[in-house]
């Protein structure tokens, strides 16, 4: 994604400002004389592949311990996509769990992954880091995580953002297919 950094300068000042809104660097009271546009590539969507080396390094090490490989599910990665961005853009600002990572909004999630996606047994895990394999740490040294990461689960979405000075935030859904014999009639109805 390319995004423009807006510099005003003036003899005694610099601002530095970006269109979206991702921080100020350097300020000053005093109005800009000159406006110069300067293309900075700059990533803070969603990272497909940080999400893949995630995905991977879960089912590596739910392979160790003798756990089956979880699915990518696109509904899933979608919610926990949208978590992490909203983790990006609030870090900091959080009291429980850490000030770069909360649960907020998870019972909305998990009612779309129910209702939405036909999914039971939902649970989640956020964290935030340097690296796919230090997030996968991080999990492993909490109870609660640890049991997610290692739990009867079929299906997973997973969710990484990457902010511009390179923190990770990532949300990983567990949850399984609803196979009620209720539910697959439904599923099958749709058609």
């Amino acid at each position: 994604m390319l995004i423009y950094i807006i510099m005003k300068t003036k003899a005694t000042c610099t601002h530095v400002m970006t269109f979206a809104c991702i921080g100020i660097f350097a300020s000053c009271a005093s109005p800009p004389t000159e406006t110069t546009r300067v293309p900075m590539s700059v990533s803070l969507r969603p990272d497909a592949s940080a999400s893949t080396r995630l995905f991977q390094d879960v089912n590596s090490y739910r392979r160790s311990q003798g756990e089956s490989d979880l699915q990518r599910h696109p509904g899933l990665d979608n919610l926990a996509k949208s978590h992490s961005e909203y983790l990006r853009k609030n870090r900091g600002s959080f009291s429980l769990n850490g000030k770069n990572v909360s649960h907020i909004g998870f019972e909305g999630r998990a009612l779309v992954a129910r209702e939405r996606l036909d999914m039971i047994n939902i649970s989640e895990n956020v964290v935030a880091g340097q690296s796919s394999q230090h997030l996968v740490q991080l999990w492993k040294g909490s109870k609660d995580h640890h049991k997610n990461l290692l739990d009867n689960w079929t299906h997973t979405g997973i969710g990484v953002v990457v902010d511009s000075d390179g923190m990770m935030f990532a949300t990983q859904l567990f949850s399984n297919e609803n196979s009620s014999q209720r539910s697959t009639r439904e599923r099958f109805n749709r058609f």
